[in-house]
């Protein structure tokens, strides 16, 4: 079999060298890696990305040592070795879950990639997703000084073209990743740069806040309302609906009482959400909170009352949705609590 795929990482066609490299991927031992090492040299980037996330699997030392060598050398010369980046974002994938610590200043090195490339006739930062990469790796394999890094990334907002004039290149991708990575570090520190940018969000997409909400509750940080209550009075209703999502998560005792507030201004699918909220709560209040919901004046609400209370197997619970479905002015909301019960 050895021979055989050796043969097909020789062809000079490239579909034969894709196909060796994803046998060799299935291999259940790890057994062909130096066939995956050759290919990771291929001289079609595709190729090269498929034989480096393959030996993210199970790579020994000496293999990784090599990859990182390998990394090292298309960082010399992205734009000619790696169009796309995809390898070097495929190695920094296999570093993190490798674990592979000396490849921590490669990792560094990828962290702060720019690499324009021309995208459809226009000038693309292609690195964002092996900064990306690179951050979630980093955080992976616990690197020295990983935490300044990272944060720096958090507030990656794209970079100048060189000979693109004013273009700016703006990727959410880095900053996303940036703030999962911070929560994977688990370093109370981490908490610093996630609060500076949800204190400041001007400028901020609201997919890097809701990453950034998430790793301040992962982190379990003490101050965590602070940081997430003035987000319930935010314009965009979904980021508000969100922020009452982790309110609910810290199990905070004033979560109840913050989480009714925004449910007042809220309508559709953000409404939804802030109910299934109060729903996750594990306390007394919660379910006090969402039981005097369900009279709400508001059919959308009580509505969305119902649906969060569906499948309650508690007395109290059965007991309001059965009074909704006899009783409600509204004819859909008796139906949906008839289909609750």
């Amino acid at each position: 079999m050895d021979e055989e795929l050796a043969g097909l990482l020789k062809s000079r066609r490239t579909e034969d060298r894709i196909r060796a490299v994803r046998r060799l991927a299935r291999a259940p031992d790890g057994s062909h890696q130096e066939l995956l090492l050759q290919a990771l040299c291929d001289r079609t980037p595709y190729v090269a990305a498929l034989a480096a996330e393959a030996l993210g699997q199970s790579a020994g030392e000496e293999a990784a040592h090599r990859m990182k060598e390998r990394f090292l050398y298309l960082m010399q010369d992205g734009l000619r070795r790696d169009p796309g980046c995809h390898i070097r974002a495929n190695l920094a994938f296999a570093f993190g879950r490798l674990e592979y610590t000396p490849a921590a200043e490669a990792l560094r090195q990828g962290i702060r990639a720019v690499q324009i490339e021309p995208v459809g006739g226009v000038p693309f930062d292609t690195a964002a997703h092996l900064r990306a990469n690179c951050a979630l790796a980093l955080a992976q394999i616990r690197a020295l000084d990983a935490l300044r890094d990272i944060a720096l990334l958090l507030f990656d907002h794209g970079t100048d073209a060189p000979g693109a004039g004013d273009i700016r290149h703006v990727k959410v991708e880095p900053r996303k990743a940036a703030a999962r990575a911070l929560a994977r570090l688990a370093d109370p520190a981490s908490i610093v740069p996630l609060a500076l940018r949800l204190a400041y969000p001007a400028g901020e997409s609201a997919e890097v806040l809701q990453e950034c909400m998430q790793a301040v509750v992962a982190l379990e940080d003490p101050r965590a309302l602070e940081l997430l209550e003035p987000y319930l009075q935010h314009e965009d209703p979904h980021l508000a609906a969100y922020a009452a999502l982790m309110i609910a998560q810290t199990q905070a005792p004033e979560a109840p009482a913050l989480i009714r507030k925004v449910v007042s201004r809220l309508t559709g699918d953000p409404l939804q959400a802030a109910m299934l909220a109060l729903a996750t709560l594990r306390s007394e209040e919660g379910r006090a909170t969402l039981l005097d919901l369900a009279e709400d004046a508001r059919e959308a609400v009580r509505l969305a009352a119902v649906e969060a209370l569906a499948g309650a197997q508690d007395e109290t619970s059965r007991k309001k949705l059965a009074h909704l479905a006899a009783h409600d002015r509204s004819a859909a909301v008796r139906r949906a609590a008839q289909r609750a019960l």
